[in-house]
């Protein structure tokens, strides 16, 4: 099957926020409360995404297509809270796609991209309990700095990884 990843455009709109939800509400089944998913409608997600198919300096959102078809959409810039790292704001695959490589195809293009703005390490944030996900981070070299938070969107904790971007 062809691959092909690609900027973001606005009217990409539609597909992210079907991919995002898609997401949200099987993949995330059983991670997230019942009431954050429930929370997480088809115009909150608009209104979330919007943004991200807007040029911005310091992020980028590219879109994964299979035979023409976007799959999966990754988020990518500077760290908001140390500008001198890369960050890995958000990778969803869609569920009807995922076991399939397409996750690690896009993750890797979207970090290669941030070492080639010159980031000697990349961040991002996974949910504590999202084993399948915090496995593939590792898998290629991340590892767990240690840090935790709780999102005050999301309610469930999550963990901060970082990688040095030359394994990229």
């Amino acid at each position: 099957m062809e691959h092909v990843i690609r900027p973001a455009v606005p009217n990409d709109l539609d597909f992210l926020v079907e991919i995002f939800r898609s997401c949200w509400l099987i993949s995330y089944k059983g991670l997230l409360p019942k009431e954050v998913q429930e929370e997480m409608t088809a115009e909150k997600a608009r209104q979330m995404w919007s943004l991200s198919v807007q040029p911005h300096p310091d992020r980028i959102t590219f879109i994964i297509e299979e035979n023409k078809v976007p799959v999966g959409v990754a988020r990518v810039g500077v760290d908001v809270s140390n500008k001198t790292l890369g960050h890995l704001f958000s990778l969803y695959v869609h569920p009807n796609s995922a076991g399939r490589g397409i996750g690690t195809t896009l993750l890797k293009f979207v970090l290669s991209t941030l070492r080639e703005r010159n980031f000697e390490e990349i961040t991002l944030w996974v949910f504590k309990e999202n084993a399948p996900t915090r496995k593939l981070y590792r898998t290629l070299g991340f590892v767990e700095t240690g840090q935790e938070r709780i999102d005050d969107r999301w309610r469930i904790p999550e963990i901060e990884m970082r990688a040095p971007s030359k394994l990229f």
